[in-house]
């Protein structure tokens, strides 16, 4: 069987600023080095994509993922963070990656957030 986890977050909107938290839950555990958190901007067209930005918890957990485990997450959304955009041409957006390094490709589970530009006052 194979590795997979899944995303849960505290909140359905962010804005500029605010600490992105949640859990990232084992749904099939597996053989794993690190587990991590990763907040990250993406752009995306219809034929490419790339992460424009990068921000990473730190190791969670190393070794062995069991099913039913689960590990809380913080990351700060930068105080400038750009909101979430889509348009005809591509989308620009945040995501929370639950990435646990494995032997061979490692695996993902990736959770867009929503991202608001008005500040808080």
């Amino acid at each position: 069987m194979s590795l997979q986890l899944a995303v849960r977050l505290d909140a359905e909107l962010y804005r500029p600023g605010d600490p992105v938290t949640g859990t990232i839950e084992v749904r099939e555990g597996g053989s794993s080095r690190t587990l991590e958190a990763l907040l990250e901007y993406v752009e995306e067209t219809e034929d490419y994509s790339s992460v424009a930005t990068s921000i990473a918890s730190g190791p969670l957990h190393t070794g062995e993922l069991t099913t039913g485990m689960s590990f809380a997450f913080a990351l700060a959304l930068p105080a400038d963070a750009l909101p979430n955009f889509g348009g005809r041409h591509g989308k620009l957006y945040w995501q929370v990656d639950a990435k646990a390094d494995k032997r061979g490709r490692d695996a993902h589970e990736r959770c867009q957030i929503r991202v608001d530009s008005a500040q808080r006052p």
